[in-house]
C-alpha cells in the first residue's frame, strides 16, 4: 500500500499524521500577493478525464526534472526518473512476442536522446519533447500501479506508448511549461534531489517519493485547478518530513512546498515552525510504532 493510500484509507496511519499536519494558516507564499489556498486567477484551464489529469500531472513532472537539470547544468542520467525504463522492461518481459514492441524500443531509445540533448543545452523539439515525457508518465504508471485499462489486443496495449498525447494536452503541458519557465523562482547552481525517496530502509509504508528538492526546499508539484486548502495533500508532505526524521535525515529539509502548476506558485510551510506548534516527537514516535501494527 502506497503512502497516498495510507493518508487517504487507513485510520490509524491518519489519526497519527493529521495531529501534526499543517493548516492552512501555517502556509506562506511566493509569486502571488493572494495568500496560500485562496482562490486566484488560473493561467492554465484544462477539462480532463482523472486519468488523463494522472498522466499530465507525471508528464509534468519528468518535463520540470529535465528543466530544472538543463539550467542547473547537472547530467541527464540524474534526472532521469528510473520507473520509465522499468515500466519499459515490465511491458519487454509480458510482450516480447507482439511486434508493436520494436517500435516502442526505438522511439524509449529515440526519446532517451532527445532528453540527454534538451539537458545539454542543445535545440529539440518541442513536439517531441512532450510526447516522450508523456510515454514515460505511461510507463511509470504501469511499472507502479499495473494495468487499469482494457485493450483489445497485446497490440493495442503496447501500441499505447507509442501514441501521441491528444492535441489538447500537448498545449497543455506547453502552458504549464511556459507558466514554470516565468514563474518558478529558480536558484542558480543550487543542489537539487531529484525524485528524493523516503522509507527505503525500513518501508514503513510502502515506500514514499516527492519530485524534487532544491537547497532545503521539498516540492511537490500539483497540476489540479483546485486552489483550496487539502489537509490530505499538505499530510503528505509532513509525512515525507518525517519519514526522512526516522530515516537519520539524508536530506536537510527546512522547508515543504506545492508548486500549483496552474497557478505559477508556491505555497510552502517551514519547518521551523512546525516543530514550534506541533509535537513531531510523538508523531515520530507513534509512526515508529505503526509498522509493526500494520504488517
Amino acid at each position: 500500500m502506497s503512502l497516498t493510500s495510507l493518508i487517504h484509507t487507513n485510520k490509524d496511519f491518519q489519526e497519527i499524521i493529521r495531529k501534526v499536519t499543517p493548516k492552512a494558516v501555517d502556509f506562506k507564499f511566493y509569486s502571488t500577493e493572494v495568500p496560500p489556498f485562496k482562490k486566484k486567477s488560473i493561467l492554465a484551464d484544462s477539462n480532463f478525464t482523472s486519468y488523463v489529469s494522472g498522466l499530465v500531472r507525471l508528464s509534468f513532472q519528468y518535463m520540470i526534472r529535465a528543466i530544472l537539470a538543463r539550467k542547473n547544468l547537472d547530467s541527464p542520467d540524474k534526472a532521469f526518473n528510473p520507473l520509465a525504463r522499468k515500466g519499459c522492461e515490465v511491458i519487454h518481459e509480458f510482450f516480447s512476442d507482439v511486434p508493436a514492441i520494436d517500435e516502442l524500443t526505438h522511439f524509449f531509445e529515440s526519446f532517451t536522446e532527445v532528453w540527454d540533448s534538451f539537458i545539454r543545452g542543445e535545440a529539440v523539439s518541442e513536439e517531441e519533447f512532450i510526447h516522450g515525457a508523456f510515454m514515460c508518465s505511461k510507463l511509470d504508471t504501469i511499472y507502479r500501479l499495473g494495468v487499469h485499462a482494457t485493450f483489445s489486443s497485446p497490440t493495442e496495449f503496447v501500441q499505447q506508448f507509442i501514441h501521441p498525447p491528444m492535441p489538447n494536452v500537448e498545449s497543455d503541458l506547453k502552458l504549464l511549461w511556459q507558466i514554470f519557465e516565468e514563474r518558478f523562482p529558480y536558484e542558480q547552481r543550487k543542489e537539487i534531489k531529484y525524485f528524493p525517496s523516503f522509507d527505503e530502509k525500513r518501508r514503513r509504508v510502502g515506500g514514499a517519493s516527492a519530485d524534487f528538492m532544491i537547497g532545503d526546499t521539498l516540492y511537490d508539484i500539483r497540476t489540479t485547478k483546485k486552489h483550496g486548502y487539502n489537509w490530505k495533500e499538505a499530510a503528505e508532505l509532513v509525512t515525507y518530513y518525517l519519514l526522512n526524521r526516522l530515516e537519520g535525515e539524508p536530506y536537510k529539509i527546512q522547508k515543504l512546498a506545492f508548486y500549483k502548476a496552474r497557478f505559477g506558485v508556491i505555497e510552502y510551510v517551514e519547518i521551523s515552525d512546525l516543530l514550534r506548534k506541533y509535537d513531531m516527537d510523538q508523531a515520530l514516535n507513534d509512526l515508529s510504532k505503526f509498522h509493526r501494527r500494520w504488517k
